[in-house]
């Protein structure tokens, strides 16, 4: 089995803000709380945003996932989305997951893509995913005893923006987890608007 999922990957300069946002988000933290409370930062490498986590997947159905989604990325245009602002899972009172979000023209046609994306794969026989899709980009988790709000510490970037990104591709990626953690390996990328206009 080979545990995939479908996600877009985000300009390096976003990047790079995110990174300066980790950061800073670790020093205030550390201030704040000091050794009780610490963030586990996704490296550079790992940072995107996950339309569809398909979890473990028989060898054989790689393939024809990768003819779907080809075919579905050649019919559409590449477009820009914006990361905006900042967030937590499940709440900013008992935060596990620092995301950043994206402002609501990104949203709405993430939420687009993602639900063609979806119903692609189901028709592969891929379970659904029930949660409502709140598109986000993963850049810490939270690894605490207790229960700390980050309230005040995120309340400071709600309007926080980190830049744009012009989508090109989608990428199929696979996770392998070790000691380390988790490390993301491309199988493919599938290009938007890459069939011919007669």
């Amino acid at each position: 089995m080979r545990r995939l999922f479908l996600a877009i990957d985000l300009s390096i300069s976003v990047v790079e803000r995110l990174l300066l946002l980790q950061h800073e988000l670790r020093e205030r933290v550390a201030n704040e709380f000091g050794e009780h409370v610490r963030l586990r930062l996704v490296e550079a490498p790992n940072i995107h945003m996950t339309l569809k986590f398909l979890g473990d997947t028989t060898p054989e159905l790689v393939p024809r996932l990768g003819e779907r989604m080809e075919m579905l990325c050649e019919t559409l245009f590449p477009f820009e989305i914006e990361c905006h602002s900042v967030g937590a899972f499940p709440d900013l009172h008992t935060p596990r997951i620092v995301w950043s979000g994206f402002d609501d023209e990104s949203h709405e046609v993430l939420e687009l893509l993602q639900r063609t994306v979806e119903k692609e794969c189901s028709e592969l026989g891929i379970a659904k995913e029930h949660r409502p899709f709140h598109p986000h980009v993963t850049v810490a988790r939270v690894k605490s005893r207790s229960r700390p709000s980050f309230q005040q510490i995120l309340y400071r970037y709600d309007d926080v923006r980190f830049g744009r990104s012009y989508i090109r591709d989608v990428v199929l990626y696979e996770s392998h987890l070790d000691h380390n953690g988790a490390r993301y390996e491309v199988v493919e990328r599938f290009e938007l608007g890459s069939a011919e206009i007669s």
